[in-house]
This record gives C-alpha cells, structure tokens and sequence, in this order.
C-alpha cells in the first residue's frame, strides 16, 4: 500500500491464503492453569463488564447505556 501523494511505500500486503488459515491452530478455551482463570460470577455478568460497570459507576455520571423498553411495556402504564 502506498500514500498517493508521495508514492511511499507505507505497508506490504500479502494475499491471505484461507485454505491453511482455515487449518490454523486456535487458542484453547481452556485455560492452561485453571488457578489462573477468572471465577465465573454467579450473577451471570461477564468478569470485564463487572469492571467496566463498576469503572462507569465511579465517575459518578448517569449510565451511557439505557435498555430499550418493549412497546408493551410502554402502553402498561
């Protein structure tokens, strides 16, 4: 790839071969030393969306994200 204006040579692609990608070696799910896995929590929320809730929560600012209420919901009251 190269910048248009200077013609300088910014990065080398090469062609992806899917074929031996495809064959590739994946990282396990399992972690290699269990003691060093993080708990599961029993709330079912997620270990980083723990920190980032509880990071979000500290600033004292009101949340980002609000769930959309179902149309149902709305004509209950």
């Amino acid at each position: 790839m190269t910048d248009p204006r200077t013609d300088q040579v910014l990065v080398r692609l090469y062609p992806l071969n899917r074929a031996r990608n495809a064959d590739g070696l994946r990282r396990s799910l399992q972690a290699d030393n269990p003691a060093e896995a993080e708990p599961v929590a029993q709330d079912g929320i997620a270990p980083l969306l723990r920190k980032l809730i509880q990071d979000y929560a500290a600033t004292g600012l009101p949340p980002a994200y609000l769930p959309q209420t179902t149309s149902q919901e709305n004509h209950d009251d």
